[in-house]
């Protein structure tokens, strides 16, 4: 299992326990207490975003063990009373499992998208001017992470077609990240007949990822994510082309 899937894992294992809190219908004791819930409740959503915030600040867009230790440090800071009845939620959440594949597929390309860009920032960056680059791309990862939080806490506050309402809340979002993007693949641009530099192949497949997720969503609010990028290439093909043109 690669360290993309271990950070959905524990995302999955922090939605689980939030929305176990909100189900009256359980016999643990937890779920009694309505003001240790709403605590509860509140350190699980920012323990989750601080693990989210983490994850997609990972340099060149890379996921490796260490960096999960960063995001699970960063979510455990988040939540002490949570830790402290570590115990207790999971028995709470042993009682009844649930699962949202839907929402887990969403969030991977979500994370993909934002993994991607910074790869491509990072692979372009010595064939165009940094500091232009650098501004223009914050833009995009700035409307990438605000999506993929709104997302998150969108999905985590619904009732009722949470993966509907999260895919539709973060469309704007998108938007314009897709058009930040644009702007970068502008600073990529070479002369008809050259070969493009692989930062300008990267930074394309972000432009292309991103509207293609913007229209599925907008079009099919309810249909399951994907993680293809252009011409059928995933996020891990990519970034292994990405490696293999710095080694030649």
């Amino acid at each position: 299992m690669n360290e993309l899937e271990t950070a959905l894992d524990d995302l999955d294992g922090l939605h689980e326990a939030f929305s176990a809190l909100a189900d009256r219908e359980r016999s643990t004791p937890l779920v009694r207490n309505g003001e240790l819930t709403k605590e509860l409740r509140q350190e699980l959503a920012a323990g989750a975003d601080a693990y989210l915030s983490t994850l997609m600040s990972s340099s060149r867009g890379e996921v490796n063990h260490e960096r999960l230790g960063r995001c699970r440090a960063a979510a455990t800071e988040s939540m002490p009373s949570a830790l402290a009845k570590q115990k207790q939620l999971a028995s709470l959440v042993e009682e009844r499992r649930t699962s949202a594949p839907a929402i887990r597929d969403d969030m991977r390309q979500m994370l993909t998208l934002s993994l991607h860009c910074r790869a491509a920032l990072d692979a372009l960056a010595p064939t165009v001017d940094r500091r232009s680059a650098e501004a223009i791309g914050n833009k995009v990862l700035v409307e990438l992470r605000a999506a993929t939080l709104l997302y998150a806490a969108t999905a985590r506050d619904a009732n009722e077609d949470a993966h509907a309402k999260a895919r539709s809340a973060v469309l704007d979002r998108l938007r314009k990240a897709e058009s930040h993007a644009s702007e970068v693949v502008g600073l990529a641009a070479v002369p008809d007949g050259d070969a493009a530099s692989l930062g300008a192949t990267l930074s394309r497949d972000v432009v292309d990822m991103l509207h293609k997720t913007e229209i599925s969503w907008a079009a099919h609010p309810i249909e399951t994510g994907t993680e293809e990028v252009a011409e059928g290439h995933t996020r891990e093909q990519l970034v292994a082309k990405k490696d293999l043109s710095e080694a030649q």
